[in-house]
């Protein structure tokens, strides 16, 4: 099996943008999900382009491990607080509606933004690497996403088994 590991730049270009434009577009909409495992398409998406961004840090250091995978914990603990707060509305066909998190995926956007853009600002002034803590903000956003919707999958899995 060959795997094929996108270079970092490819996120640099327009065709970035193009991709942030989507996501966004896709969270404001209010969608009936008819398979609600379709909820992870886009945090399996998200997962997919964090990887790789943290990729190169996150192995540097084993206090960089640490800090980057404490992050994600407390975005999983987050997500599962506001999945919480989330009321799903499930029909009695089974279908599901589901508006998503504009704020997640903005935060999200601005701390890839933060990346790209920041370094030479947080860098200079040497309190701080910026890598380690955009990488910690990208997991913690990550970790977010990815336990509200399981979360939310599991609150649907409830209402059907009340309606049937």
């Amino acid at each position: 099996m060959v795997v094929i590991y996108p270079d970092i730049n490819m996120f640099n270009s327009q065709s970035f943008l193009v991709i942030i434009i989507i996501l966004v577009i896709l969270q404001l909409r209010q969608r009936r999900i008819k398979r609600p495992l379709g909820l992870m398409i886009l945090p399996a998406f998200m997962l997919f382009i964090t990887i790789f961004i943290v990729q190169n840090i996150i192995f540097t250091s084993l206090l960089n491990f640490i800090l980057i995978i404490a992050s994600f914990i407390t975005g999983v603990l987050i997500g599962i607080t506001l999945g919480n707060f989330f009321d799903v509305k499930v029909e009695k066909d089974g279908d599901m509606f589901l508006k998503g998190s504009f704020a997640a995926v903005l935060l999200w956007i601005l701390v890839i933004a933060l990346k790209f853009y920041g370094d030479n600002l947080l860098t200079n002034s040497g309190y701080i690497d910026l890598n380690v803590l955009s990488s910690m903000l990208l997991m913690l956003t990550l970790g977010a996403m990815i336990a509200r919707r399981l979360f939310i999958y599991n609150k649907f899995r409830k209402k059907i088994k009340e309606i049937k």
